[in-house]
């Protein structure tokens, strides 16, 4: 069977939980305990209800492997180390928890306190985490013991979101007050605070060679910005607000979605919209493409989850 040219509706779930849905991650894991062993396709999904739900995808259909129990309020952030076996995921109750994906166990359990805490997202070489908190703070965790290892300070307001650089040199952070700040993680240093946008910032995602920062917000807007200079290079606009902006796995395009239910698919020249999908009923939280790139995964407010054909556009060859 070809692979399809054109973006298109693969699979859509409804009432995957029973309360809104507000982040999602797609991920390959190997199954056995030889790394360049088999692996398979999970979907993590984690909302309102306080569950972080694991699904195979396999032949092109969503199965239930786990529903993992632990926080008593609503999840808000969920991701996967980059060798597939660890979760981390954060909630409202003010607790971080890391996760085994194939047994379905807790590893450790971090209770912040008063301190909230929203998006989380791993260190590159798997060992940490980083997640923002309502002082402005950035705390940087050790996942074999859930102890904190270094802290950043934005010197502003909640951090709403955050992303961990693919080369691991530097962390951005969102916030609420629309600032963005990035640090540089080996010296600990600030090195740009931009105010980027006039309201609350909601996602955050580097660029796959960590040159390009991709940022979201309520004010509708989307902006790519250069890393080093800290400069805007372009911005797209949505209606309403702009709630999720993630790049594809090979730097070639950008996903985006937003409140009034629409996904969008842009090549990164220009941010220039390529197709627009408006499957969902209401916002849309999360957002993700598959590890290879040529499919998207949403979920949204209305308890739906969908997955997208996306194939990788044919690179330009220069006669």
């Amino acid at each position: 069977m070809p692979a399809p040219s054109i973006n298109s509706i693969l699979y859509k779930k409804e009432n995957a939980h029973e309360d809104p849905i507000y982040c999602c991650v797609w991920t390959n894991t190997c199954t056995t305990n030889d790394p360049k062993g088999p692996s398979k396709e999970f979907i993590l999904t984690g909302g309102l209800d306080g569950l972080v739900k694991v699904w195979l995808f396999e032949n092109n259909k969503l199965e239930l492997i786990h529903s993992l129990v632990g926080h008593t309020m609503a999840v808000v952030s969920v991701v996967v180390s980059p060798d597939g076996h660890s979760i981390a995921s954060t909630s409202l109750d003010s607790t971080l928890i890391i996760w085994d994906l194939l047994s379905g166990q807790k590893v450790h359990q971090v209770d912040t306190g008063i301190t909230d805490i929203w998006q989380v997202t791993f260190s590159p070489d798997g060992s940490e985490v980083a997640t923002g908190t309502h002082s402005g703070k950035v705390a940087i965790y050790d996942i074999r013991n859930g102890s904190i290892s270094k802290t950043f300070d934005t010197r502003g307001k909640f951090v709403l979101c955050v992303a961990w650089s693919p080369d691991g040199r530097y962390i951005a952070t969102g916030a609420v007050d629309g600032v963005v700040c990035l640090f540089d993680v080996a010296q600990c240093k600030l090195l740009h605070t931009i105010e980027a946008h006039s309201q609350t910032v909601r996602s955050i995602d580097f660029s796959p060679n960590s040159k390009l920062l991709l940022t979201a917000s309520d004010d509708g807007k989307v902006k790519l910005y250069d890393v080093a200079s800290a400069n805007v290079q372009c911005t797209m606009e949505h209606k309403s607000w702009a709630v999720r902006a993630v790049f594809s796995p090979d730097g070639s395009r950008v996903a985006t979605s937003s409140s009034d239910g629409s996904v969008r698919v842009a090549s990164l020249d220009g941010l220039t919209v390529a197709n627009t999908f408006r499957e969902h009923t209401d916002t849309v939280w999360g957002l993700q493409f598959n590890p290879k790139g040529q499919r998207l995964l949403s979920v949204a407010k209305d308890k739906c989850v969908v997955i997208y054909e996306c194939p990788i556009p044919p690179k330009n060859v220069k006669k």
